[in-house]
């Protein structure tokens, strides 16, 4: 039945409808309601308002991401799935999306809980009677069979504009059917999916994918608020407990909502309650929803493969974990990839396995649930209680295949153990202790042991009775080890060694029995010395010897390592490596060995190294210069990570500007640093406080994908893509008096505070001018403190803001604005400029990366130079200029702003202060550059610091843009 309510709800969503499409045709008032409540009353009757949460908090960035899909003008029928962990929001951003959505399309259907309709006898056909239902105006049309209902649902989808959402796919079959579906829906109909499952996707690479994340601490704070205490933040008096709920929850907003509303009026003592429960078991709502996507793997495999990963490695590095549980018997390497399709981990930017703390805890429960009241029967014992229980008491099972005990979490203060207490767990495979004292012998301890992870290990080495064969990997960082075994061992089998601040370990191991180590990791073994023979280890991967200061020598015999990949030498002294290959080039390859042994004495050399294998190279703080590098280190063209921070090198060593393609270079605390020219293609450049840092160029063809602000390289002039800051007295005299500069001479003369913010410094220097040359935009700035006003700028107004209007009878050349600003000092400030054409519904948000410091109660010129396209500018366009300053507009004022409009017609006669500029620019924005967001039907395009950050920009940027309009 028609409502008030539905009217109400659909006015709003309808008005921009309405406006444009019926007043116009209707001239009497009571034709023009009637037709208002016709069509809202057909939409109510074909889309109905969908329940959602109250409370929508952090899902701005997946609204903007759909949206600018939805309003993207394109014809194609086209498929947006959103994907995620359960629980995470998905199904609510599809609602929302959905109910502020209908407007733009002629019918739609939101078909929920796709997954358990599946698995329903009569599930599909539901779900087909639904789909006709809401696609067919409020009638149900009769549906008998599978075949029955899909001719009609074909039938009705011709010819009418849809949108369509698909919630909780989670078979391929599934997704199969939806993209076969695409060719009988009209032109522009949109179809949204929402999937935990992003394997599925895989076949289909036409569909546009979106990972629905969880919150990040700000927002957790909210939403679990507004449950708990129904207001945005938390009493102060809660403020500690909801901190602690906040970090279990890890911004999963399921969670924050269902343990808010339980939370909600309870006294202190039962949240404290609650908090202790949280840390061992997960809510039962929460623990059916997430457990939903571990009984969808395809095998036991993979299921025991998630219970290994939940209980023991969550945060290890992947590399390692796959070594160990292969040894297990897994296929870990696609068993991690079908967890990471499901949303059941990921993997960070580090390499290393990262589990949602709740998931990780529905893994746990499962296992506690093999025998609830009996820890000893369970196959994996993770928590402390637990072990040091079954430890204490020597009641260990065969059932067991993993134990952990961190000494550290417990307030017990027995450390030591008798091994007896291991004796019955035949099947233990992995085993990990902190600060744990074992007595007695090993001659029935497990013997399949696979992982021995033993931090801060008391004895001088490891027992000479200890189950050593079937080990794959030890790790014994923090021992007081002097030596890993005395005597020959049977390590045969390991593959991963990890002495890491093992200060007391004098000698390494005998390289000759470990022909299968993969990896080595001695950092920070301050008295280790190097066996002669590693060069034997022809498989070994990664080698890590950063902070080991006795080192001074490294095995020549180290080059012939071939599959050496990862090499970490930070803080050791390499700064003699290039006297080798100056004075000995030539020599014979035979005497290579003899030459670094007697010609030179201990001295570290990169000579030694492998360096046509490395693929990630390390070498912080090791004395490197200019001349460090050998003439013949040539770097492999494979080469992908690169950190040579805290080296006093002047420029890029020549021998890695032949790498085609690196993902990573980190050069931090260079404080001879001066330049980074004809560097190669670079996913990831990171460069900070190079305080002699000047610019930052690629070679010709390449180019900086990703670049973090370099903070604090006070003297960087100019960044490649980015900007470029050049001297008045070095700019084109043309291009300056078309800015509207006059009296240029005695401008050179004058000193201006110059704030980058890129590099977060302030310097004094001559006028400058600011060139930002960027894929998605061009700009041009100069800033000079003048509070009169130029000749050439007569159209001024003395606000924030100016309107004018493009004549109609001239093409536009160029235009030139003029801001006269001051700001308190000691404020922040960060200036914006916005150019909206009206007429073409296209917005500009300029921040420039640099601006004039005014001094005192003095006002600075901000004069900004515009070369606009036809598709951007045209004949008779009206636009708005206005400025202001997103921190605080109180300490920020603006005096006046003006434009100078040059047309085409004023350069062919002749007009000297319209000649154009000496510059290549054509438009500001190019035609394939898409905008950034759209607010209605206008088009937002970010440029300058506001373009690098036009992935986060703060949506009160937008706002405060369009408040200015409205004014």
């Amino acid at each position: 039945m028609f409502s008030y309510i539905h009217f109400y709800n659909f006015c709003f969503v309808s008005a921009e409808y309405i406006s444009y499409n019926i007043f116009p045709f209707y001239r009497y008032e009571s034709k023009f309601i009637l037709k208002i409540v016709s069509i809202i009353k057909d939409k109510v009757t074909r889309n109905n308002i969908l329940n959602i949460t109250p409370h929508l908090v952090g899902i701005n960035d997946s609204l903007h991401a759909i949206n600018l899909w939805l309003r993207d003008g394109s014809t194609s029928v086209e498929v947006f799935a959103l994907y995620g962990i359960g629980g995470v929001g998905k199904t609510t951003i599809a609602k929302y999306v959905y109910n502020t959505s209908f407007q733009l399309f002629e019918g739609g259907s939101f078909l929920e809980n796709i997954r358990e309709y599946s698995e329903r006898p009569d599930g599909l056909l539901c779900l087909q009677r639904q789909l006709l239902s809401d696609i067919s105006k409020g009638k149900t049309p009769s549906v008998n069979n599978l075949n029955d209902g899909i001719h009609k649902i074909q039938s009705a989808l011709h010819g009418r504009k849809l949108l369509i959402v698909l919630d909780d796919v989670d078979q391929t079959e599934q997704l199969d059917a939806i993209f076969g579906m695409r060719e009988w829906f009209y032109h522009g109909s949109k179809i949204i999916l929402t999937t935990r499952n992003v394997h599925l996707l895989n076949a289909h690479k036409h569909c546009k994918r979106y990972s629905v994340d969880t919150m990040n601490f700000s927002d957790s704070s909210e939403l679990f608020s507004w449950h708990a205490f129904r207001d945005s933040h938390p009493p102060e008096c809660y403020t500690e407990q909801s901190e602690k709920i906040l970090k279990q929850c890890q911004g999963l907003p399921l969670a924050l909502e269902v343990l808010g509303a339980s939370l909600h009026g309870k006294k202190e003592d039962v949240w404290r309650s609650a908090i202790q429960k949280l840390e061992t078991f997960t809510p039962s709502k929460l623990q059916k929803i997430l457990r939903i996507s571990y009984e969808s793997l395809p095998d036991d495999h993979d299921r025991e493969l998630f219970l290994e990963l939940a209980c023991f490695f969550n945060g290890e590095a992947k590399s390692s974990v796959v070594v160990i549980l292969d040894a297990c018997k897994y296929y870990t390497t696609i068993g991690v990839d079908n967890l990471i399709d499901r949303c059941l981990l990921k993997i960070d930017i580090y390499g290393k396995l990262r589990m949602h703390q709740l998931i990780q805890s529905m893994g746990r429960e499962i296992v506690r649930q093999q025998s609830p009241k009996d820890p000893g029967e369970w196959s994996r014992l993770w928590h402390y209680r637990e072990s040091l229980e079954i430890l204490e008491d020597e009641t260990g099972t065969r059932a067991i295949e993993g134990l952990a005990l961190d000494m550290d979490m417990t307030k017990a203060h027995q450390t030591k153990f008798n091994t007896k207490a291991f004796s019955m767990m035949h099947k233990l495979r992995l085993l990990k202790l902190n600060k744990v004292q074992l007595l007695g012998g090993y001659s029935d301890f497990p013997k399949k042991l696979k992982w021995l992870c033993w931090h801060g290990y008391t004895q001088r080495s490891l027992p000479d009775d200890f189950p050593f064969s079937s080990l794959v990997a030890i790790d014994m960082q923090n021992s007081k080890l002097q030596k890993l075994v005395q005597g020959n061992m049977c390590l045969g089998s390991l593959k991963i060694l990890n002495l890491s601040h093992c200060h007391c370990i004098v000698e390494s191991p005998n390289f000759s029995q470990l022909r299968v180590l993969e990896q080595l990791i001695l950092e920070d073994c301050a008295s280790l010395k190097l066996s002669k023979n590693l060069g034997m280890l022809k498989l070994l991967e990664t080698l890590i010897i950063s902070g080991c200061s006795n080192l001074n020598t490294l095995p020549s015999e180290m080059r012939a390592m071939e599959s050496l990949k990862v090499f970490r030498a930070d803080g050791l002294d390499f700064g003699n490596s290039s006297f080798v290959i100056e004075e000995y080039v030539s020599w014979p390859v035979f005497i290579w060995g003899w030459v670094l042994k007697w010609n030179l004495g201990s001295q570290l050399l990169l000579s030694s190294l492998p360096f046509k294998s490395i693929r990630k190279l390390s070498l912080v703080n090791c004395n490197l210069h200019d001349n460090a590098f050998p003439k013949d280190f040539i770097a492999a063209p494979s080469l992908k990570y690169l950190n040579l921070s805290n080296n006093p090198i002047r420029f890029l060593p020549e021998c890695f500007k032949g790498v085609k393609m690196l993902k990573s270079l980190t050069l931090r605390y260079c404080n001879q640093l001066q330049a980074l020219e004809n560097l190669p293609n670079i996913d990831s450049l990171l460069v900070t406080d190079c305080s002699l840092l000047e610019k930052i160029r690629c070679k010709e063809g390449a180019s900086l994908i990703t670049v973090a602000s370099p903070w604090r390289c006070k003297k960087l002039l100019e960044m490649e893509k980015r900007f470029k800051v050049v001297p008045l007295e070095k700019m084109d005299l043309e291009m300056i008096k078309n800015c509207g500069i006059d009296d240029v001479e005695s401008k050179k003369r004058i000193q201006i505070r110059l704030y980058n913010k890129s590099t977060l410094t302030e310097t004094s220097c001559p006028i400058q001018g600011v060139y930002e040359d960027e894929c998605w935009g061009e700009t041009f700035s100069i800033f000079y403190p003048e509070n009169s006003v130029s000749i050439l700028f007569i159209n001024k107004h003395n606000t924030a803001s100016k309107s004018f209007v493009v004549s109609s009878h001239s093409k536009l050349g160029y235009l030139n604005t003029r801001v006269l600003y001051k700001f308190v000092p000691g404020s922040i400030t960060s200036l914006f400029i916005v150019i909206t054409n009206k007429t073409k519904n296209r917005m500009i948000i300029y921040s420039p990366r640099c601006h004039g410091v005014p001094d005192g109660d003095e006002y600075m010129t901000w004069l900004s130079h515009w070369k606009f396209g036809s598709h951007e500018m045209g004949p008779g366009d009206e636009v708005n200029i206005f400025v202001y300053n997103w921190h605080n507009n109180t300490s920020f004022e603006v005096k006046e702003v003006g434009v100078h409009l040059v047309y085409k017609e004023q350069e062919q006669a002749g007009d000297h202060s319209a000649k154009l500029p000496n510059i290549e620019q054509t438009c500001v924005i190019p035609q394939n550059i898409k905008p950034w967001a759209h607010r209605g039907t206008t088009q937002l395009y970010f440029l300058g610091h506001g373009g690098v950050r036009r992935d986060n920009v703060r949506k009160s940027e937008t706002k405060e843009a369009f408040k200015y309009i409205a004014m």
